[in-house]
């Protein structure tokens, strides 16, 4: 997902992402699969066209670009995870999708041929990334002319999640920089609003920069399935960074605060906004 392997940061994002693999987007809530198909939807790939993506974990965004592009086109994944890598090239087989391929790369600087792809997709990814406007400049050289760029970030969490924030609070800085070297949550960062996220895309050379955002609900059976959904991708982190001996206390604590989520099911729900930002090369 970020620099390339071998260097000790990468290394320790590629450990996180391989230690999540068999889980990701595997608990029974939705939440990467519906931001994929409005991604894909607004990228739009030419049937039989050539797309690539970026950070492309599981295949949420993949296997439906394949869909997309039809048995005509060709999809490219590219992730750091060698596990990710190896599920999901597995998962394509499985599947008979001939032309989809995956690889272990690096986002930062891909290996692949200038000018080749009619898309590029890359979904709550580009804050993983020690220099997105870097990576987006090179990501540009990959495209056909008017190729698209369309990338998803967090447009705003539930605020209902800050209330949980201080109980991971006393644990974060224990490597969290090297998940996140530009913070993603700063409303005066470059993902805090619309006009930042455009900002770096036009600063990497895109154009027709334009961004949009829709409302996800999650929906959670229990306090134990959210668990299970937040150590399942990259918010693993913050478990990992809780000592042992406190982290039976911070769950418990988490699970009590929860319980004020519910709905009238009983179940606990939060709604956030995503955004989506595209662009093209000139």
């Amino acid at each position: 997902m970020t620099e390339a392997p071998g260097t000790g940061r990468s290394e320790r994002i590629a450990d996180l992402f391989d230690l999540v693999a068999d889980s990701y987007d595997n608990v029974g809530v939705s939440f990467f699969g519906p931001i994929a198909e409005r991604l894909v939807a607004a990228a739009d790939p030419p049937h039989g066209g050539r797309v690539l993506d970026i950070g492309c974990g599981r295949g949420a965004v993949l296997f439906r670009l394949a869909a997309a592009v039809g048995s005509d086109g060709e999809v490219t994944g590219i992730d750091l995870s060698p596990n990710m890598v190896a599920a999901t090239a597995h998962d394509a087989r499985a599947y008979g999708l001939v032309n989809v391929h995956v690889e272990m790369m690096d986002a930062m600087n891909p290996r692949l041929p200038q000018g080749r792809f009619d898309a590029i997709t890359a979904s709550f990814m580009v804050f993983f990334l020690p220099d997105p406007a870097v990576a987006l400049t090179r990501w540009r050289s990959l495209l056909v002319p008017r190729g698209t760029v369309a990338v998803s970030t967090f447009s705003a969490w539930d605020p209902r999640w800050a209330a949980l924030e201080d109980l991971f609070e006393p644990y974060r800085g224990r490597g969290e920089r090297d998940f996140f070297p530009i913070d993603p949550r700063d409303p005066n960062g470059p993902f805090g609003s619309d006009a930042a996220v455009e900002a770096l895309m036009e600063s990497a050379g895109l154009v027709g920069v334009r961004s949009s955002s829709f409302e996800l609900v999650q929906r959670f059976d229990d306090t134990s399935q959210w668990f299970a959904w937040t150590r399942s991708h990259g918010q693993r982190m913050l478990w990992e960074a809780i000592p042992a001996d406190e982290f039976d206390r911070v769950r418990d604590a988490a699970f009590e605060r929860l319980d004020g989520w519910r709905d009238d099911e009983g179940r606990i729900t939060a709604r956030h906004r995503i955004r989506l930002t595209l662009a093209q090369r000139p």
